[in-house]
């Protein structure tokens, strides 16, 4: 999908959004991201993978910040593991089925920062 598309997407949602009155939600909790997920709508399906690679590229980031300097990480994939929207996505409804009793209005990025140190937990204590 080019940059431009992706734009027309997501002006497209809010645009429903706003057209329809209902305020477009703050974050991606625990509440939407099951929604989306038992729900039918491919663009929201997308919207939501566009959503969870930010999440990843922000928790990598944070990984590779407290690698750097010399602090634990907060988990270690093996060198092979490819983390992918499409992975995380898997990995939080897996992760959110093992534990419902997660209040609905947390934030996925919270539950993903959980779900990743669950999967790759590190021979040392995490920084988390």
């Amino acid at each position: 999908m080019t940059r431009a598309r992706l734009v027309l997407v997501l002006l497209s949602a809010f645009a429903h959004h706003t057209m329809a009155q209902e305020p477009a939600p703050p974050h991606m909790d625990k509440a939407l991201f099951q929604e989306i997920e038992q729900g039918n709508d491919a663009q929201a399906k997308g919207l939501l993978l566009v959503h969870l690679r930010g999440v990843l590229n922000g928790l990598e980031a944070a990984n590779m910040a407290l690698l750097r300097r010399g602090e634990a990480p907060l988990f270690c994939p093996p060198p092979d593991q490819v983390l992918t929207p499409e992975w995380l996505r898997i990995s939080l409804s897996d992760y959110l089925r093992r534990f419902p009793a997660i209040p609905p209005n947390i934030s996925i990025a919270v539950v993903a920062t959980f779900a990743l140190e669950d999967s790759f937990a590190c021979e040392q204590p995490t920084g988390f």
